[in-house]
């Protein structure tokens, strides 16, 4: 009795193999760099977000201390934040650091209330802009 060798077949399937192997790996590697691009990309997102409330918070904290040199100094309006011999002051209708604009709104609730909304905006990715809003209220206390 003879046994016929299937050669043909053989190369075949190692051909098929091959391919199916090439595919898989192909597929592992792109699922591996699209985690990493995304991973960094959500870190510079996180980064930006928290920079953003940072300042979003300085801001109220500033109107804070201008109010505190007198309640009189909470005008209605939109404004920018400076700073000068360690004295914080409006200025203009918005100010930017680093790529982030903060807008500190103010309106009166009351005679002695005012509702205070510290706005900061940046560009997270090409296409999309980001933004952080906190509001608070602010009294006169003395």
């Amino acid at each position: 009795m003879k046994f016929k060798s299937n050669k043909h077949n053989q190369k075949g399937f190692s051909i098929l193999e091959a391919l199916l192997a090439a595919a898989l790996l192909i597929i592992i590697v792109t699922v591996f760099v699209g985690a990493i691009v995304y991973g960094q990309e959500s870190t510079a997102v996180a980064g930006g977000r928290s920079r953003a409330t940072f300042l979003a918070e300085e801001g109220i904290e500033a109107v804070r201390n201008i109010r505190d040199e007198s309640f009189l100094n909470l005008v209605d309006g939109s404004y920018g934040l400076g700073i000068s011999s360690n004295q914080w002051f409006f200025s203009g209708n918005s100010d930017t650091t680093d790529g982030f604009v903060r807008q500190i709104n103010i309106l009166t609730v009351s005679v002695n209330k005012k509702l205070l909304t510290s706005t900061v905006t940046w560009q997270e990715t090409p296409q999309r802009a980001g933004s952080v809003i906190l509001t608070t209220y602010l009294t006169n206390w003395k």
